[in-house]
């Protein structure tokens, strides 16, 4: 059996938070206490992404704790539907917060940065809201605060009706942390890359070299025909998940043993297929699509 990528890749796993705001927005720490925190708590690396404004942590603490790659969290709109654009990687503001969202993603991209969609469901989007945007790198199929405070957080649905559609898009976990109350270290992705070093991080997002996760690990996904093998941390259940309901049935844990490897046989039918972990704590860790060939 092969691995496929990222779990192929050389290099090394960084644990990044790419959704977290400061007392420069509605947070309640300080940048240099929010760089703290994901430092002492086994971050490599941390976007800070305050509402409709660069923060740079260089200005507030000159030699950070961990890789701050400076990034915000633009407001945008469409009629009327909202949008929030999490936006990383950027040296300025290259549009005004409240312009349309494809005209947001293109001036990020054409500004170096990479950027995704913020808590679909918290906004109540549709699939006629997501569809036409092009050149993001994915949605937030989880995000803590939005889970949380109103039970929105899980954007599953909104990600397969898109993939289903040919839509190549990343998942990213996230916190959308303010620190008000314990909305941190509770979703974040894990990203293979060479360096831990901003152009290597954003070149491994653009190149969905990571996989999401709310505690979980994903060791490796190996393939070989018809036949994907999972191995990962201890879990209560492992899923290969797919369009419709073209997927192979789960493994579970119904002896309590805890499963550490799974063996599935693809759906005929399948088009794509991603994993899902879960825990015992019901925590879930998430691998970007993969096309059957």
């Amino acid at each position: 059996m092969s691995s496929l990528p990222p779990f192929n890749l050389p290099g090394k796993w960084f644990k990044g938070n790419l959704h977290t705001h400061t007392t420069q927005s509605d947070g309640k720490p300080t940048p240099a206490e929010n760089m703290q925190w994901h430092a002492e708590h086994g971050y490599d690396f941390v976007a800070i992404t305050d509402h409709n404004r660069l923060t740079n942590p260089l200005e507030s603490l000159r030699e950070p704790p961990l890789l701050a790659i400076p990034s915000l969290e633009y407001s945008a709109r469409r009629g009327e539907i909202d949008y929030h654009v999490i936006s990383i990687g950027l040296n300025a503001m290259p549009i005004p917060h409240m312009q349309d969202p494809q005209d947001t993603i293109d001036a990020v991209n054409g500004a170096g940065g990479v950027c995704f969609i913020a808590h679909p469901y918290w906004h109540d989007h549709t699939l006629d809201d997501l569809a036409p945007l092009r050149g993001h790198m994915g949605i937030e199929i989880f995000n803590t605060g939005c889970w949380l405070e109103i039970n929105k957080g899980h954007s599953l649905v909104h990600w397969d009706l898109l993939l289903r559609r040919g839509h190549q898009l990343f998942g990213l976990a996230t916190d959308d942390s303010h620190f008000k109350y314990p909305d941190h270290g509770r979703g974040w992705v894990n990203v293979r890359a060479e360096k831990l070093d901003a152009p290597s991080i954003l070149d491994a997002l653009r190149r969905g070299q990571s996989y999401a996760t709310m505690g979980p690990t994903i060791d490796d996904v190996q393939v070989e025909g018809n036949q994907v093998t999972v191995r990962c941390s201890p879990a209560q259940s492992i899923f290969l998940i797919g369009d419709i309901w073209h997927c192979p049935n789960a493994a579970q844990a119904w002896d309590g043993k805890p499963l550490t490897e799974a063996t599935f046989t693809l759906h005929p039918q399948q088009e794509y297929f991603r994993v899902e972990v879960v825990d015992f704590k019901n925590q879930s860790a998430w691998t970007n699509a993969h096309p059957v060939v």
